[in-house]
């Protein structure tokens, strides 16, 4: 098997890290602000390294041809009269520093593509190969895109030969006329200013390129990597972006300097295109007027399937530049070993960066039948594989023969001991809770609360193919379903807590239905009870998170006694108490976030009931968990079921304070006690639910939420107006 990235080392000694929600998830980002919506997307951020320019080279750049040598190729360049100043010492089209220029920024800049044009004429006639990227200066024009997003970079290196695929909009003025730009074709964003603005000039350029990054890996399933550049006068950046890590070089003067640039250039202009960050395994196409894509799945065993999507389920994931970067198709498989498959049934395909310690899912799904099989019986095991998803193809996805990853992309370098840290600035926004953005699509994933950088946290890029095609349970809009569901799912977590197994990310977006069935998903965070895995990423999902994990420490002890156990230096661990907390949670979110009449209106008790539950900050959980639930605010068909809910409640409370009398938490008897009662409770509420319809809130309830159409919630692009008249 291929070998993947290295390993993390492991620290046994502490607990894990404290959660800190991507506010690329939030209400901000999908607010339909600029401003608002790029802000999460720097917080997230936060300081990345500044890496010296030979670092940048070796690391993050495409390798040179081996034909190009930059020296040789600078001291041609210099020998050219039209390309290079030897009165200045400098570019002939840059023999004034841009901030002096008489002109506006867009000319000023634009003879940039005027040096591009002369390094890659020169690099040619050594490299052996046409220039693979051409240079594109229009700031007055939004290339295309698949999700609304109208900014217009200064500049991009983009593909001669185009990705896109012409999907029909309506007729083209001329039959000659080309197809606009588009993001997908994009390789390199750059942005420039003048420099008269002092420092302030060098942050509106990071919050731009920043922007144009995210977008590109956002927006485009074919993205492992993507690059910029920024210029602020004669003061030039390298940017670099991939699901580990955002990286910037060190500033140097490009105009006196012209090493840096040609090599920069002579790099990116001849590079393979999987070197240019794009994935080779995925292939952009037009079926039926609409974008699709060929997924390429290597199994472990060798074979090589190629599934054609029909639709996108999820790809919220991937609204975080650093991260998972998951993306959830429906598909059909295309091609088996290279042939044909004609009338294939639709499956679910899943695409993810996992950190590259972490066990592939379906390799840890296999692992809980095992034990199962061994702890349990093969009837049990039988019997648990029903409430769980089934596997048909998994594997690692390859690139240029190797298994891809970000330790690839950076060519298995970690960060340099000289690097420094730059903070990228973050705009000022009003304090608000972190709420999603769809409302009913809960999605926050933690991160450490530092964004400092001690080294790359690699990851490692797998695909799944499952054979269930599911609705998550927020999708369901009968109240009986979904406690049924819910009750399906404990006895998934039942099977896995019986071998020592807790899951650690029960949400509403892995609770899933299939036929008359429920279902649980997303394992990649489950993981065997005393296990010595400490990771750098924070598991949990915020509205569905116990309280303990939040806090990270025990909230049950007996107060003013001294427990047995007791250390402060015990390190906190997830237990299948926490498990079933979640599960509650989902039960209560579904209560307090529905009403039982289309177009019904929450009361104003409601409302205020749900903001207190589920007040999308971190910190509130305990006291979110210590409130006793007050139905009556419901509707009052929801009331009787509401009351399961409750006695859930408060049979979950007692099983803390009993596991708690201990340290660590002595939690099998209480939880052997707990998933009984749970049982009989979401019995009992699918008794009292039936006929009981559930209905989206209206706006009243979802005040910081927005269930808009994922176009519509995508951020305003940065007007720029003016762009052509700006003198700075």
């Amino acid at each position: 098997m291929e070998k993947e990235c290295a390993s993390q080392p492991k620290d046994i000694s502490r607990s894990d890290t404290g959660p800190r929600p991507k506010r690329s998830s939030s209400s901000e980002y999908r607010s339909g602000d600029f401003n608002l919506g790029r802000s999460p997307v720097l917080s997230d951020l936060g300081e990345i390294p500044s890496v010296s320019l030979e670092y940048f080279k070796s690391a993050a750049l495409p390798p040179l041809r081996q034909q190009i040598d930059v020296t040789k190729l600078k001291e041609s360049l210099q020998r050219d009269a039209t390309v290079w100043s030897n009165t200045s010492k400098r570019w002939a089209e840059f023999e004034t520093d841009p901030k002096k220029s008489g002109k506006h920024k867009g000319e000023t800049f634009k003879s940039l593509s005027k040096v591009f044009d002369a390094v890659v004429r020169e690099a040619s006639k050594t490299a052996g190969t046409p220039a693979k990227l051409r240079f594109a200066s229009r700031p007055m024009e939004a290339p295309k895109s698949g999700r609304t997003n109208s900014t217009r970079p200064d500049a991009y290196l983009l593909l001669v030969d185009k990705k896109t695929v012409d999907v029909p909009e309506g007729k083209k003025a001329h039959a000659s006329e080309e197809l606009p730009d588009s993001w997908d074709d994009i390789a390199v964003s750059f942005e420039f200013t003048k420099g008269t603005g002092g420092i302030a000039d060098g942050k509106d350029d990071d919050r731009k390129v920043i922007w144009s990054l995210h977008h590109i890996m956002r927006s485009d399933p074919c993205r492992r990597a993507t690059f910029g550049v920024t210029i602020e006068n004669t003061e030039m950046r390298f940017w670099f972006t991939c699901r580990a890590i955002t990286l910037v070089s060190k500033p140097f003067n490009f105009c006196t300097e012209p090493e840096h640039l040609i090599y920069f250039f002579s790099s990116i202009a001849f590079a393979e295109d999987h070197a240019l960050g794009w994935d080779p395994t995925i292939q952009r196409v037009c079926v039926g007027g609409k974008v699709q894509y060929d997924i390429t799945v290597c199994t472990d065993e060798g074979d090589v399937l190629v599934y054609q999507t029909t639709r996108v389920i999820s790809d919220y994931s991937a609204d975080a530049l650093s991260g998972r970067g998951t993306r959830v198709f429906e598909a059909r498989l295309k091609f088996l070993k290279g042939t044909s498959v004609k009338d294939a049934k639709p499956v679910v395909l899943k695409d993810t960066w996992r950190d590259c310690d972490r066990d592939r899912e379906d390799t840890i799904l296999n692992r809980i039948f095992d034990d199962l099989r061994e702890h349990r019986g093969r009837e049990q095991e039988e019997e648990a594989r029903k409430y769980f998803l089934t596997v048909l193809a998994a594997g690692n996805v390859m690139v240029d023969g190797k298994t891809d990853s970000t330790d690839c992309l950076l060519r298995g370098s970690d960060l340099p001991t000289d690097r420094t840290p730059h903070r990228l600035p973050v705009d000022e926004v009003p304090e608000k809770p972190i709420r999603s953005g769809e409302g009913f699509t809960p999605i926050f994933r933690f991160a450490p609360y530092s964004t400092k950088h001690s080294k790359v946290h690699h990851r490692t890029h797998s695909r799944l193919v499952f054979k269930e095609v599911c609705r998550p349970i927020y999708e369901l809009r009968s109240l009986d379903t979904v406690f049924a569901t819910l009750e399906d799912v404990r006895k998934a977590l039942q099977f896995m807590h019986s071998v020592d197994w807790v899951h650690r990310d029960t949400s509403a977006g892995n609770v899933l239905r299939w036929d008359q069935i429920g279902k649980l998903g997303d394992l990649e965070y489950a993981k065997r009870m005393g296990s010595n895995t400490i990771r750098e990423v924070r598991t949990g999902t915020l509205d569905f998170m116990a309280c303990e994990v939040e806090a990270q420490k025990c909230l049950f002890q007996p107060p003013g006694r001294w427990v047995i156990g007791e250390d402060e230096n015990t390190p906190f661990r997830f237990n299948p108490l926490h498990d079933m907390e979640s599960l509650w949670w989902i039960a209560t979110w579904t209560l307090y976030h529905h009403v039982d009449q289309e177009a019904g209106r929450p009361s104003t008790e409601q409302i205020d009931a749900f903001h207190k539950l589920f007040p999308g900050r971190l910190q509130a959980r305990g006291y979110a968990f210590f409130t006793r639930l007050n139905f009556r605010v419901l509707p009052a068909s929801f009331h009787n079921a509401a009351q399961d809910v409750e006695n859930m409640h408060q049979d979950l409370m007692v099983a803390y304070a009993e596991s708690e009398t201990t340290m660590p938490p002595a939690y099998p008897k209480p939880l052997a006690t707990l998933h009984p009662i749970f049982a009989e409770c979401f019995t009992s509420a699918v008794e009292h639910s039936k006929t009981v319809s559930l209905f989206s809130p209206t706006a009243e309830l979802r005040q910081e939420d927005s269930s808009a159409k994922r176009q519509q919630e995508d951020p305003t692009p940065d007007p720029r107006e003016k762009k052509q008249t700006e003198r700075s």
